[in-house]
């Protein structure tokens, strides 16, 4: 008799939990719908930055708004060239800033939109960039190491058609009389742009690439890209030039 006592409640006991669970679960939905109809968007941001440039140099955008709940915010710009970047999610109000280079001439429009931490997207805001100027082409402004070739701590061991370079190496870059300063840049890891990794401003222009960088930051090993631009400050012209190699560590 007490053994059927005891089952009697220890299934009132497994049955008052589970009707417990389920109505837990129930109204955790309920509480998720509710704040999903109840959650209202980000404001349109507000978006500044230059609206004219030359193609091939770096432009910063600023965007800001609010979000009515207070929420955390996420903000995506798309450059209207075919790439796009998202930020981290910040505080409701804070502005951030993106960095962008349109490679080629043309008008574009750059759409900024805030999405809040629950998913809810606000109305897009865009600002109009014509990119009107392009840095002249010169044969006499160009990498010339590495270029066409398998290089081995350097030294070019075996002509290639591209460019694989194994180990430390020293990119050289030939440039016409009247630039005095070079920069050399590695793509950003973020896709959003290009690092400056090194600046000679002095003849020969060489950057000897002897260091890691930090992956999270630049893109500096298996298929990467050099840049490199060129300024004759008399003449207030601009060259460029890039390369696309295979980097590999050692």
């Amino acid at each position: 008799m007490k053994k059927i006592v005891w089952s009697l409640v220890v299934i009132s006991i497994l049955v008052l939990m589970s009707t417990a669970t389920n109505i837990n679960i129930k109204t955790e939905k309920k509480n998720s719908i509710i704040s999903n109809i109840l959650n209202n968007p980000p404001n349109k941001p507000t978006v500044t930055g230059p609206t004219s440039g030359k193609a091939g140099t770096s432009y910063t955008y600023t965007a800001t708004t609010t979000d009515p709940d207070g929420d955390k915010i996420f903000y995506c710009f798309n450059w209207g060239d075919g790439n796009e970047m998202c930020t981290d999610l910040v505080e409701s109000g804070q502005t951030v800033e993106a960095t962008h280079t349109w490679q080629n001439k043309g008008d574009y429009t750059l759409t900024v939109t805030a999405t809040d931490e629950y998913g809810a997207t606000s109305e897009p805001a865009t600002l109009k960039i014509s990119m009107p100027l392009s840095m002249p082409l010169s044969d006499n402004f160009r990498i010339i190491k590495p270029r066409n070739g398998i290089y081995l701590f350097g030294i070019k061991i075996l002509p290639f058609i591209g460019q694989i370079v194994i180990g430390d190496i020293t990119v050289k870059v030939n440039a016409p009389e009247g630039v005095t300063k070079v920069e050399f840049m590695l793509p950003m890891a973020c896709g959003c742009g290009k690092e400056v990794v090194y600046v000679d401003t002095s003849r020969p222009f060489e950057w000897n690439w002897n260091k890691d960088f930090d992956n999270s930051k630049v893109v500096d090993e298996k298929i990467t890209k050099i840049y490199v631009k060129g300024y004759d400050f008399e003449k207030l012209e601009e060259y460029g030039d890039s390369i696309s190699i295979f980097k590999v560590k050692v």
